[in-house]
């Protein structure tokens, strides 16, 4: 072997010995969206609240991220996790309403739906957080009829669109049937 390639394979040597070795952490992750992280298990006491309801697989992933916060599960703390489950979920569909709406790939009397929609999202969140009131004072009428006028709020977000595709939707369905859930979940304690 000549000298230049023994002196040329111990740098390499050198060299790759202070490299990294290749580990998961090592590699940049080139996908759009980091991995998600893995939902909650599933707590088995609200699993027979979520079947006396319409929609128990809505009810179930929705409960699931607030159920460990209460250290048992009655109907009023079901009630409690379904509420807090719709607020969060409220909250978030507005933040997401108030972002598309400065988007401008909609056009402008889509982006003008948008906007009222979450302003209807603040006028529900109003709602939920009076019907919750009446849920504590055990007012039934205030309790139903409050969230019964979120899901006129949802139902007149989809209105707003006018023929117009509606970029909400799906959100607005699934918090439908969340609020219809909390419905059924804070009367079994009525």
């Amino acid at each position: 072997m000549r000298p230049g390639n023994t002196l040329l394979l111990l740098l390499l040597a050198f060299s790759s010995a202070l490299l990294p070795l290749a580990s998961p952490t090592s590699i940049p992750d080139f996908r759009p969206f980091y991995p998600r992280r893995p939902l909650p298990p599933i707590d088995p006491l609200i699993v027979p609240f979520c079947n006396k309801t319409d929609h128990p697989s809505v009810c179930i992933n929705s409960a699931r991220y607030f159920s460990h916060e209460f250290p048992s599960v009655d109907a009023t703390n079901m009630f409690n996790i379904m509420a807090r489950a719709l607020k969060d979920r409220i909250r978030f569909t507005q933040r997401r309403a108030l972002a598309m709406s400065n988007n401008q790939k909609f056009s402008a009397s889509v982006r003008g739906s948008i906007n009222e929609c979450a302003a209807l999202y603040g006028n529900a969140l109003d709602d939920l957080s009076t019907a919750m009131v009446g849920f504590v004072t055990r007012d039934k009428g205030t309790f139903e009829a409050k969230l019964n006028s979120v899901i006129a709020a949802l139902k007149a977000c989809d209105k707003a669109f006018m023929g117009n595709p509606n970029p909400l939707l799906k959100e607005d369905e699934r918090l439908t049937k969340m609020t219809s859930n909390s419905i059924t979940i804070g009367n079994l304690s009525f």
